[in-house]
Parts: structure tokens; sequence; C-alpha cells
């Protein structure tokens, strides 16, 4: 998927900004190009460390944490 390779490259930047909902609109944002592409059937669930544990996590632009390379990420994004 070219979101986890934008990932990959974007965590390696110290400045890179991405959270867990810049995270989420980014895949969106990716699906979007898809030819048969029609919506998402559910919010993107984009988590990372303990919000991984939390059924049916949706991020929150005001309350998002950093995405890092130190702990596990978690992505259903509906597609």
């Amino acid at each position: 998927m070219k979101y986890f390779a934008f990932l990959e490259e974007e965590l390696q930047k110290p400045d890179h900004g991405l959270t867990e909902f810049t995270g989420a609109r980014k895949v969106e944002d990716y699906r979007t190009y898809g030819e048969l592409y029609i919506g998402p059937s559910f919010d993107s669930i984009s988590s990372i460390g303990a919000n991984g544990a939390v059924i049916h996590y949706k991020p929150q632009k005001d309350t998002a944490l950093q995405l890092n390379n130190n702990e596990i990420y978690l992505l259903d994004s509906g597609g």
C-alpha cells in the first residue's frame, strides 16, 4: 500500500508532524485515487501505543498522538 511506503519515509524525518488523525486522513486520501473508490465503509482506526487497545478508537484532531517508530501502530482503514 502506498500509505505505508509514505509512512516509512516520513517517519524518518524528525519534524514529520504525523499524528493518528493526520495518518487516517492521509490513508483515506490515497484511497480516493482508486478507480473503483466509492467511499470508506467506516472511519479509519489509526492508533499508536496504548490507543491501539481502545476498541473502535477514532482519532480526534486535538488529542491525536504523534506517530513514531518506537510503538506499535494499528491501522484499520475501512477499505
